[in-house]
């Protein structure tokens, strides 16, 4: 049943890439609208500002649009779109490190979100205190580490789908998940203990 429904999903994703490069708006407008959350949320990983996730997002998909004849199919469209999506939020991070611009907590937003109606205040507070000081500390990894732990960890793609994404060997992606975890396992244990 799985496999009836994937080859009728490709069918339907060659279809939709066929009638855009023949010019067909509506056809752009189904794929923005099926993938554009999934694209604000890579941006919004690596960035940790939600504007700068917008502005990526739109800009993802303009660049998709303009380059929808040359998408030559050897990846899938969601896989062509997170790497455009993942370029932009490289070349956005190069240029805040020229000009030296130090995001003080790139997740601050994440602390602004409304409680929960839980019985137990202090679970929720000992709960978002640990996914805060967890996403500080993913944001601390090497670049190289982090997006590859998002893409792994948080978006779920498997390692061939995310070689094609970062454009290196399935090997090397194997040894930043791998690396990505090592660290954050390094770096967030001695935090909880001292709780």
């Amino acid at each position: 049943m799985q496999a009836h429904y994937e080859a009728r999903m490709q069918v339907a994703e060659a279809d939709i890439i066929t009638r855009c490069q023949q010019g067909d708006l509506h056809a752009f407008e189904v794929i923005y609208a099926q993938h554009e959350r999934q694209v604000y949320r890579y941006a919004y990983h690596l960035l940790g500002n939600r504007d700068d996730a917008d502005d990526v997002k739109q800009e993802t998909f303009l660049r998709a649009y303009q380059a929808i004849g040359r998408f030559r199919r050897d990846a899938s469209l969601q896989t062509w779109l997170l790497r455009i999506c993942g370029n932009l939020c490289r070349d956005k991070i190069r240029s805040w490190e020229r000009r030296k611009v130090a995001a003080t907590d790139l997740y601050a937003e994440e602390n602004q979100r409304p409680t929960p109606p839980e019985s137990d205040p202090a679970y929720i507070v000992e709960k978002s205190e640990t996914t805060d000081m967890i996403l500080r500390t993913l944001n601390g990894l090497p670049s190289l580490l982090k997006e590859a732990f998002i893409l792994h960890e948080l978006e779920g793609f498997d390692y061939t789908e995310m070689a094609t994404i970062l454009e290196c060997s399935s090997a090397s992606v194997k040894l930043r998940v791998f690396r990505a975890r090592k660290m954050l396992k390094e770096r967030v244990q001695p935090l909880l203990k001292a709780r």
